[in-house]
């Protein structure tokens, strides 16, 4: 089977570092990106098979950015996008599932929640069509 590849969203670059350790133990390929316009170019360029996002970041936020990246989806073809945030309100779950989000996680995550979450997600994502 072929590595997948997962885009870490973060503007803290001690959070992108440690993410992609992690997930490079747990055999996964991983791009980084600072904010949510260099996320969406990474996103055409590279087609990772899931992304884990901050929600708010400079130049661009995370909402912004999955709503874009949902817009360049072709159909059926839904990549998961994970929001991984020290955020935890009822509101910003809310927000992140409007914006086209899959899951929303409060940080900080443990190897063994983050491992679960994702293989979920990357489980779900073969039987979900884009609407």
């Amino acid at each position: 089977m072929n590595q997948k590849k997962i885009l870490i969203v973060d503007d803290d670059s001690s959070i992108r570092e440690i993410l992609s350790t992690q997930l490079s133990r747990l055999n996964f390929l991983t791009l980084s990106a600072a904010n949510g316009k260099e996320a969406v170019e990474l996103f055409k360029s590279e087609k990772p098979d899931l992304v884990l996002m901050d929600m708010l970041m400079p130049v661009m936020d995370g909402l912004t950015a999955c709503q874009k990246i949902r817009a360049l989806e072709k159909k059926g073809a839904r990549i998961p996008i994970l929001f991984l945030t020290a955020r935890d309100s009822r509101h910003d779950q809310i927000s992140s599932t409007l914006s086209g989000g899959d899951d929303f996680i409060t940080k900080p995550i443990s190897l063994q929640e983050l491992r679960e979450r994702v293989e979920a997600a990357l489980v779900h994502a073969k039987h979900k069509p884009v609407p």
